[in-house]
Formats: C-alpha cells, sequence, structure tokens
C-alpha cells in the first residue's frame, strides 16, 4: 500500500474516489433525511388523526363512550391507547400499566419499546381529569430506515473498494508504460542516441509523450555529432599545434640549458595534459565516447602502475603497496581505467603525502563487482568539501600550492560512470580512501 501511494496514478485515483465518496454520502445523506422526515411525518399524522377521533368521541358522547372507543383498540395491530385519570390510575386500553418512556423529544413526543418493537406517542389532556395515550408502532419504518443505512454502506463500500482496486489497476499499468519508456531510454544514457522509443497504442497523452521524447532524441543527436565535429576539429586545431610548441621548445632546451625554456616546456605539458582531461570529460559527459568493453585482467595492469610509480614513490620517501585477488577481471576500456588510475596517483604525489608513509593500491571482489581502491596517509579531504572535489576546476585550500588545473578527479569520476561504477571518497584515517 504504502508503495502504491508513491504512484501518482493512484494518488489521483484515491483523490477521485474521496470526491465521489464524500459527494455521495451528502446526496444519499440528504435522502435519508427527506425518508426519514416523510416516514415520521406519517407516523404522526396517524396518531395524530386517531387521537383526533377520540377526541370527538368524548366531547359527543362523553367518559363512558370514550372508554368504550379505547377499549376497542385490539392489540397487536400497531395501536397503543391507554385513558387513564389525573391520578394516573388505568381505565381503558391495552396498555394495562403505563410505559416506561425512553425519551421524550422537543416536540412532546415519547418513545417507548412494547411487544415487537419501538413505539411512538402522544400524551393528551383531555376535559374530566383525564390522559389519553396514543401511539403507534414504528418497528417496520425503523427497519425500513435501517436498510436504506445498510445498503448506503455497503454502496459506500464497495465505492471505495472499486475505487482503490481501480486506481491500483491504473497506478501499476501506468508504472508498466513508464517502465517500459525507461528501457527505452537505457541505450540514449549510454551514449545511443539513436535509439527511439515505440509509439505504442493505449492513450494519447502516453502518445504525445513517447512522441516528443523521441523529438528531443533526435534533436540532442543532432546536437551531439555537431559536438562531435567541433570537438574533432578542436582537438586537431588546437593539440598540433600544441604538440608542435612541445617540439619546439624541447630542440630549444637540447641545444640550451636554459631554465625558462624548461619552465615553459613543462607548462606546455601540463596545458596539453588539462586539454586532454576535458576534452575525454567532455566526450564522456556527451555520450561521444563509446565504451569498449574488453576483459581487462586487473592484477596485471596494477602491476603495470607498480613498476612505472614505485620509483616515483621511493623518490619522495614514500612505499607504494600493490595488491589483489586472484583471476581479477573486470569488463571495461583498459586505457580509460589506467588513466583514472594514474590521475589518483599522481594526486597522491602532488597534494602533501608525508614522507615515510606508505600509499596502498588495491582490488577486490565484492559480489559481482570489482572495487578499486587507493588509500594514503595524507591530511586527506574534509568530508563537507567532499563533494567540492568532484567539481571541474576546483583545487581545494589543500592544493592551491600545487599544480593541476582541478580536474584529476572529476575525470576519474566520469570515467567511474562510464563503467557503470561510482567515485566514493571516504576516511582513511589518516588520509583519504577513494
Amino acid at each position: 500500500m504504502r508503495n502504491l501511494l508513491r504512484l501518482a496514478g493512484f494518488r489521483a485515483a484515491l483523490a477521485y474516489t474521496s470526491i465521489l465518496l464524500v459527494a455521495m454520502a451528502l446526496v444519499m445523506g440528504l435522502l435519508y433525511g427527506r425518508l426519514a422526515d416523510t416516514m415520521r411525518g406519517a407516523q404522526d399524522n396517524l396518531i395524530w388523526r386517531e387521537a383526533a377521533a377520540f377526541s370527538f368521541v368524548h366531547q359527543r358522547g362523553g367518559v363512558r363512550a370514550l372508554a368504550q372507543a379505547v377499549s376497542a383498540v385490539q392489540a397487536g395491530q400497531g395501536s397503543y391507547v391507554r385513558l387513564s385519570d389525573g391520578l394516573g390510575n388505568f381505565l381503558a386500553g391495552n396498555l394495562q400499566s403505563f410505559p416506561t418512556p425512553e425519551r421524550t423529544d422537543a416536540e412532546g413526543w415519547v418513545h417507548f419499546s412494547e411487544g415487537s418493537g419501538p413505539v411512538r406517542a402522544r400524551l393528551l389532556q383531555l376535559d374530566d381529569d383525564l390522559v389519553l395515550l396514543v401511539g403507534h408502532d414504528i418497528a417496520d419504518g425503523e427497519t425500513l430506515l435501517s436498510t436504506f443505512r445498510n445498503a448506503f454502506a455497503f454502496a459506500l463500500l464497495a465505492i471505495l473498494l472499486i475505487g482503490l482496486g481501480g486506481g491500483a489497476f491504473l497506478a501499476r499499468r501506468g508504472l508498466q508504460r513508464v517502465e517500459t519508456i525507461g528501457a527505452g531510454l537505457a541505450p540514449a544514457m549510454q551514449g545511443d542516441l539513436s535509439a527511439r522509443l515505440p509509439v505504442a497504442q493505449g492513450g494519447a497523452e502516453w502518445q504525445l509523450l513517447e512522441t516528443r521524447i523521441n523529438a528531443t532524441l533526435a534533436q540532442l543527436e543532432k546536437l551531439m555529432q555537431a559536438t562531435r565535429h567541433v570537438s574533432d576539429n578542436l582537438a586537431h586545431d588546437l593539440r598540433a599545434p600544441l604538440t608542435r610548441l612541445r617540439a619546439r621548445l624541447e630542440a630549444q632546451l637540447a641545444k640550451t640549458d636554459n631554465d625558462e625554456l624548461a619552465a615553459a616546456l613543462d607548462d606546455v605539458d601540463g596545458l596539453l595534459k588539462s586539454f586532454n582531461a576535458l576534452l575525454t570529460l567532455s566526450r564522456l559527459d556527451s555520450g561521444i565516447a563509446t565504451l569498449e568493453a574488453w576483459p581487462v585482467n586487473i592484477n596485471e595492469l596494477l602491476g603495470e602502475l607498480q613498476d612505472l610509480f614505485a620509483p616515483l614513490f621511493e623518490e619522495n620517501d614514500m612505499m607504494l603497496l600493490v595488491s589483489g585477488g586472484d583471476d581479477m577481471k573486470l569488463h571495461g576500456d583498459a586505457n580509460l581505467l589506467g588513466q583514472a588510475l594514474v590521475n589518483l596517483l599522481e594526486n597522491v604525489l602532488a597534494h602533501g603525502v608525508k614522507v615515510g608513509s606508505s600509499v596502498e593500491l588495491a582490488a577486490r571482489h565484492a559480489g559481482n563487482t570489482v572495487v578499486l581502491s587507493l588509500a594514503d596517509g595524507g591530511k586527506g579531504i574534509a568530508p563537507e568539501r567532499r563533494g567540492d572535489a568532484l567539481d571541474r576546476f576546483v583545487k581545494l585550500d589543500a592544493s592551491r600550492s600545487t599544480g593541476g588545473h582541478g580536474l584529476g578527479l572529476s575525470l576519474v569520476a566520469a570515467i567511474c560512470a562510464h563503467h557503470g561504477g561510482e567515485l566514493y571518497l571516504g576516511d582513511n584515517e589518516p588520509g583519504l580512501r577513494v
């Protein structure tokens, strides 16, 4: 039930059913009131007519004639009459003792039970110090009203059940349509913007939604194609001059040992690195880059990284520890995975890891997934700043004095997402665990 309440279709059906129940309750309440008033009016008129007849007999024939008329009323016919003197002594009628009133309403009507059911009666003060009670059995009327109330309650319950059942059916049917749309959009989420939703029958609003989604996908595909064209041109027009500039600086540096040329060469290398990272990020985010999934031997990848970075860590008086499980393989792009791990290792070297500490690069299985982690003993990142660390071009206070352009962790996060994973920053106590 709680899951159904989260569905907009079911909530709409529930609201409509509630409105219908309230409207029906108002209408049926008015009908019940009119029916009860009509029946009570008919019963009261009958009692008043009988009382008027007895009063007429009393006026014409006196007490004896009235007593004879009252005595003629037989018990069990639905009418109850009792004639008594001013002291309440029984004189005539089919009620030997004065009934005990259950209630007396504001208009003076007395209600009591006698024989087979409830009785509604009226007390009349006659001449000669006489008191006449005239009543009538109202069991049939009460039974009819009770039947009406039960039918009304059953109708409300039926409407409620039909509304809830119909709402649940329509909500689940709508959810199935949404899930179908979601499944149809899955290829687009993976970068295949040529995918289109089938426009199925079953509702003009759904057809309109699916048609507009397809139109949006077509427009996005056109924009991504334009972006790819611009990116390719940008890569050619900027990377080639930068590469030529680097080659010239390197050639000049080989001829002349000049610190300024060396610094310029480092700046060009940093610019090329940032440019390549930004271009890769753009391709990953836009879906231009497709995942070339092949079985990647994680142990071999970690071994290559250890051979490459262990000397660099030793130069900084640190130790790189690498561990992995047996037959550790991951379907993915080996180049992108390697680039992500290289970025993490370079961050460790660049951002304040304590001299003499050890850095652990590890891989392990977690169910059907592979978890790659890197733990250092540095200053770490405050929990409230970890979200900022994943933003592009963001350099935290601890790294403002170092190089880089703040794209390293952003690129790692994009590569993880490209492989269906997630980048998590946690505590290593001390240091950071990625």
